[in-house]
């Protein structure tokens, strides 16, 4: 018979090892002695049990908490997945393993790693339900600062000038900088495994004579466990280019071992620099004709302080004469300059590398200028040499202090700004906004709830749906930026229309934070209503204006056709039919019919151009406008004077030329037509980069306004030349003749 109190677990703790049948004796006992918090409770989550250690963690006794519900007397939460989805894992399989965050009554919170289990009776019925706790906060704390390092030190390997890899003991290439791979013209698949006795390489030495992969720097720390510097040695890159190297190579040791693991071999390109020295060895007067010229300031001071050498330029800043080459520091310049140079003397001494510092130099007429120099070591007999060079940095330390001033201006102007920053906690749903927000809302801060909910009440009924979606959407789709625009109740009751746009913050995929800000748009909204009815009344004006036009021509053209064409063929029929029934005087019939005909012939022409619109394509807009001076002379007894600027036509696109032509058509017909007048000019000239066309007549003029009121005038010719971006004026009066004066831009 089993015993009454027997439990069966199944339980994935490797930790917590629960026997097929055991006493609550002894089973407190086992529980007691873990190091992780155990937890047991009944199937309603009754607590039950509570061991040792989570007694400490809580610092209260398990009577505390025992007969009391998990949910009510600890503060904890899922991580990664919800409650309702780690149940079911856990009354599906019988087990659930994951994260839970625990808040303690002080407010701190803690991670643990929790296994979570069911006991079964005999009856295989949920028995009990037994969390084992192991508390992981600590071992994250140090996770992320081990990654933060890792991400430091890989930021600053990637961010040094010189190049780095990383050899291990086998003298194999374990890791490599983008510098080094820069340097070496090698791609990073190429140098990681590659091995240092590989004869590829092929290095060389200085004067060019091979160099034994033995006495390789990092062969030679490897071998002996020591540090070598700027061991000079020459490279042949994959494309056969020569590239000379500085190397350091420094060992690395594990704890307690006098053998090196592996080295670190340090490089930086000195091919410039070796060629550099060969060839000012080999020229001095090279070398001082290239610092007579440079725009640097150089020197050269010896160990003890006296100056060997100084370019034109640094005599001259400095304030020395030719003279002072040979001096002592403490003869050429103030007690505090010598101080201070020979201190980086004495610094880039010691060091034995470049140091660079950036100086304030009062020149003779008290103005200020800044440089940055470059100090370094040159070898030199008997004395070492502290050579250096200064660039002039005035201005950019002035623009530096600018672009300082400006950003302080721009946080003003950010400060000062009608838009209103909001900043939404998604975890808490609480939202801080700037003052700004009192002016677009109306509402004052007391009246102004720090909740998403009184937001969302606010947007215009047929608003907040989509408003919702929209952001529902975004963060779904882990989108980083927002932008919408919606209509906000505003305190007096009316609605604004506000411009919103924010920018998403997501931790492990999960959003935490958007940022954003709101603009009212209420006026521009109604500025565009507003545009938006003007342009279709426009519109509508356009269209009546081109059927008026449409019409109108038309009609001129039933007119010509009428008036000129079938008076002319009549006449001319008339005559044919005398000349049949009259032969003496036939011939004389004949000709005056065919004389009519010829006219009638003309009249056709003449209207058959004005309304091609490939005349001025074809024939140009000099000779075309010509044309109508000339038949306005020869046809209506009007005296035309055309002045058009030739040049000015070659700047006019076909389009322009055509609305010229087009303008010119229309107003000569209604001089013709309604002018009644005996002289008429037309000109086309330049106008301060514009094109100038003015029409003029000496006939009876019009009265503009009952011009307007009848509905005529010049619509079609004001659609014209709008199209061009042109402005049109009209002067008349009656009795005063008419002028048109029409400007657009030459394309």
């Amino acid at each position: 018979m089993k015993e009454a109190n027997s439990l069966r677990a199944i339980v994935s703790d490797p930790k917590l090892k629960v026997s097929y049948k055991a006493t609550p004796a002894s089973l407190n006992s086992f529980l007691n002695n873990l190091p992780d918090a155990v937890i047991i409770t009944d199937p309603e989550f009754i607590i039950k049990a509570f061991n040792h250690a989570a007694e400490t963690f809580f610092g209260l006794p398990a009577s505390h908490f025992i007969g009391t519900v998990l949910e009510e007397h600890i503060n904890f939460r899922f991580r990664y997945t919800s409650k309702e989805e780690a149940m079911r894992v856990l009354f599906e399989t019988g087990i659930w393993n994951g994260h839970i965050v625990v808040n303690r009554e002080e407010g701190e919170e803690f991670i643990f790693h929790a296994n979570v289990s069911l006991l079964y009776d005999e009856r295989a019925k949920v028995s009990s339900i037994v969390f084992v706790n192991h508390n992981i906060t600590e071992e994250e704390q140090q996770g992320r600062k081990l990654q933060s390092v890792r991400n430091k030190y890989e930021i600053v390997v990637e961010s040094l000038s010189d190049g780095v890899m990383l050899i291990d003991d086998a003298g194999i290439v374990v890791a490599s900088n983008s510098k080094a791979r820069i340097i070496l013209g090698m791609e990073d698949c190429d140098i990681k495994g590659a091995s240092l006795a590989n004869a590829n390489w092929k290095a060389i030495k200085a004067d060019g004579s091979p160099f034994p992969i033995d006495e390789y720097p990092a062969i030679v720390s490897l071998r002996t466990g020591e540090e070598l510097n700027d061991v000079i040695l020459g490279l042949n890159k994959p494309g056969g280019e020569m590239v000379w190297l500085s190397i350091n190579s420094r060992p690395i040791f594990k704890d307690g071992t006098s053998v090196p693991d592996a080295v670190v071999a340090s490089f930086k390109d000195i091919t410039k620099e070796k060629t550099t020295k060969e060839q000012l060895f080999e020229s001095e007067l090279l070398f001082r004709s290239f610092m007579a010229n440079s725009p640097t300031l150089g020197w050269i001071y010896d160990e003890r302080g006296y100056l060997v050498y100084g370019n034109p330029l640094f005599i001259e800043r400095v304030g020395l004469r030719n003279n002072s080459l040979g001096k002592h520091l403490h003869e050429i310049s103030s007690p505090e300059t010598a101080a201070m140079v020979l201190e980086r003397n004495r610094t880039v001494l010691e060091k034995g590398e470049t140091v660079i510092t950036e100086d304030e130099l009062v020149l003779k007429d008290g103005t200020k200028k800044y440089f940055l120099a470059n100090w370094f070591l040159i070898p030199g007999k008997p004395y070492r040499l502290i050579g250096g060079q200064a660039i002039d940095i005035t201005e950019k330390k002035m623009a530096q202090e600018y672009i300082e001033k400006m950003h302080e201006r721009f946080t003003y102007v950010v400060n000062a700004s009608s838009d209103a920053i909001w900043d939404l906690d998604l975890r808490t749903n609480e939202i801080y906004r700037s003052d700004a927000f009192s002016k677009i809302s109306g509402y004052s801060k007391e009246e102004i709830e720090p909740t998403l909910e009184w937001w969302f009440n606010k947007i215009h009924p047929e608003d907040k749906q989509r408003v919702h979606d929209k952001v529902e959407a975004d963060l779904a789709n882990h989108s980083t930026t927002w932008e919408d625009e919606y209509r906000f109740e505003h305190a007096d009751g009316s609605y604004r229309y506000i411009h919103d746009k924010g920018f998403a913050i997501y931790d492990n995929g999960v959003a935490v934070r958007q940022v954003g800000s709101m603009q009212d748009i209420t006026e521009r909204k109604k500025l565009e209503q507003q545009l938006m009815q003007e342009h279709v009344q426009k519109q509508k004006l356009i269209n009546q204006a081109t059927i008026n036009a449409q019409e109108e021509e038309r009609n001129r053209i039933s007119a010509e056709l009428h008036d000129n064409v079938n008076q002319l063929l009549i006449s001319s029929r008339l005559h044919i039919g005398v000349a049949k029934n009259n032969p003496a005087n036939q011939d004389e019939l004949l000709n005056k019919a065919t004389e009519y005909l010829l006219m009638a012939v003309e009249e056709i022409r003449a209207l058959s151009k004005k309304m091609n619109s490939h005349i001025v394509s074809s024939v140009g807009l000099f000779e075309s406008v010509s044309d109508i001076g000339f038949n306005m002379k020869k046809l209506n007894g009007i005296d035309t004077i055309t002045e058009i600027d030739k040049d000015l036509i070659a700047k006019l696109s076909t389009e322009q030329q055509l609305m010229v032509f087009r303008i010119v058509q229309e107003q000569t017909n209604n001089i013709i037509k309604h002018s009644g007048a005996t002289e008429a000019t037309i000109s086309l000239q330049q106008k301060e980069g514009n094109a100038n066309l003015v029409i003029t007549d000496n006939g009876k003029g019009f009265d503009k306004r009952e011009q307007k009121k009848k509905g005529l005038g010049f619509v079609n010719m004001f659609n014209r030349i709008d199209a061009y971006n042109g402005k049109m004026e009209v002067i008349s009066a009656p009795g005063k003749g008419c002028r048109i004066e029409l400007n657009f831009p030459c394309e």
